[in-house]
């Protein structure tokens, strides 16, 4: 029992860790949202190069195919959804986008389905509606306060693109994972992903520097994007991953779902704390539909999860949040 709390608490911890992400465009004005994400995935990218650097002699066994997709999916999965993130937290609100990317493990679900088959669809329409009802509320909570935007509308489109760009990267990667008959080492995996996210990071850098305002180079306004690429990078990233990989072995199945929810839930908390402001009715009645949404899925997950330990011939669940890469030996993070 003690072993299960401690690894209940490390899993909260690196969701805590990942929620910074969702404060962090906001907290680091004036500089700029590229600069941010370019800054947080080259270090990033640094420590999986590092550890290819050492792991390289497995690195050469993998087939360049395998390769380049772990790259492809860094990138995608990390860059440009981190990239959706930063620009919807500060063109609407961190908490608004915390809750719609939250939303993530119903497309995945969905997705996951169409891509093999194994889950009742009736068991997804009311999540769905609820979820879809949740994303409605928050999109027009501005419109019913009186102070529409178009910068706010932007901003839930962004948060709306990371949400589909999350759910592509954990349905690719958990796919190929479980059709390769050789897994790749998990450590060596989440070195390319991060190499992936790295990639474009440092490419993109010099222009993200040349277009950022000359008052980030101030010597507060530096310190403080530096600490937050480095604690987003190196500590966020890939310590938090490292943390939830070692909890995640040791943690029942049915409580992987709960446990992931909760960065959204830290992430918005976070948001509400450093906006110094409470959410609107309707950004609480957006918050608790997507709540109940995720809530009432994870009950069917739980269900059919039990099912399948049972080796009943019951609905199966599909690309869920039991069976996502985090909750396996490739990490995964935000």
């Amino acid at each position: 029992m003690g072993s299960s709390r401690n690894n209940v608490i490390a899993a909260l911890t690196a969701a805590l860790l990942w929620a910074f992400a969702f404060i962090a465009p906001a907290a680091v004005k004036p500089a700029s949202e590229l600069l941010l994400v370019t800054g947080r995935y080259s270090l990033f990218g640094l420590c999986g190069l590092y550890v290819l650097c050492r792991g390289w002699s497995e690195l050469k066994l993998m087939p360049i195919r395998r390769i380049l997709f772990g790259l492809h999916i860094g990138f995608v999965g990390y860059f440009v959804f981190y990239i959706c993130v930063s620009y919807s937290a500060t063109m609407d609100s961190g908490f608004i986008t915390a809750m719609i990317v939250g939303s993530s493990p119903i497309t995945i679900a969905i997705a996951g389905n169409f891509a093999e088959k194994r889950l009742a669809w009736r068991e997804l329409v009311a999540p769905v509606i609820l979820i879809l009802s949740g994303i409605i509320l928050l999109s027009a909570s501005d419109f019913i306060q009186g102070e529409p935007s178009d910068g706010s509308m932007i901003g839930v489109v962004l948060a709306i693109l990371a949400m589909l760009t999350w759910s592509y990267f954990v349905v690719r990667n958990a796919q190929s994972q479980r059709t390769w008959a050789t897994k790749p080492d998990p450590t060596i995996w989440a070195a390319l992903v991060a190499m992936g996210a790295g990639g474009g990071s440092m490419l993109l850098l010099p222009f993200a520097i040349a277009s950022t305002p000359d008052e980030t180079f101030d010597p507060y306004p530096l310190f403080k994007i530096i600490m937050w690429c480095i604690f987003l990078g190196v500590i966020g990233s890939w310590w938090g991953t490292y943390i939830w990989v070692k909890a995640a072995k040791g943690i029942p199945v049915p409580l992987v779902g709960p446990l992931l929810a909760t960065e959204s839930i830290f992430g918005a908390i976070l948001s509400l704390l450093v906006e110094q402001r409470i959410p609107t009715w309707t950004e609480i009645g957006g918050c608790l539909c997507i709540l109940a949404g995720l809530g009432l899925y994870m009950v069917f997950d739980v269900k059919n999860s039990r099912s399948r330990d049972s080796g009943g011939s019951g609905r199966g669940s599909g690309a869920s949040s039991t069976e996502r890469p985090e909750t396996s030996d490739v990490p995964v993070v935000t």
